[in-house]
């Protein structure tokens, strides 16, 4: 008995393989568009939960930038912010970012300070998500629309 494959078996068994690559990669690339905009969503949210936490901690005024490159929570004394956390923005995942660009600041209390409300919009591929903060200092994650 010959041991082996004819290359017309080959052929067809690379021929399935094809198909079903053709039909799944769509598919798992819309995965990862969702999973990346889920984990930089929830990153937004946490560097606005460590900002309105350490305000509590530290009873002193908090500023949380969130721009595509880094999110960065700070803590103001007089006229000098030290950083106090740190993490790569969006961009590092490739998810776009949109919305204001001033900082979010947090009084001691843990409230927001002046305009504290605010929508993030993130976006990779199809997949969207928008970080809605409120004027009390609250998130939560949405759909994109």
């Amino acid at each position: 008995m010959p041991r082996g494959v004819t290359l017309l078996e080959l052929l067809v068994v690379l021929a399935v393989v094809a198909v079903l690559a053709a039909i799944g990669l769509p598919r798992a690339a819309a995965l990862l568009d969702t999973v990346a905009t889920e984990r930089a969503a929830r990153r937004v949210v946490a560097a606005h939960r460590v900002a309105r936490f350490t305000a509590i901690a530290r009873s002193s005024v908090m500023l949380v930038t969130v721009t595509a490159d880094s999110l960065a929570v700070r803590a103001v004394r007089g006229p000098d912010t030290t950083t106090v956390w740190r993490t790569p923005g969006p961009a590092a995942d490739g998810v776009s970012l949109s919305g204001p660009e001033r900082p979010l600041a947090f009084a001691p209390t843990g409230l927001p300070l002046g305009l504290g409300n605010a929508t993030f919009r993130l976006a990779r591929g199809r997949s969207s998500r928008d970080v809605v903060i409120s004027r009390l200092g609250r998130t939560r994650i949405a759909p994109g629309s």
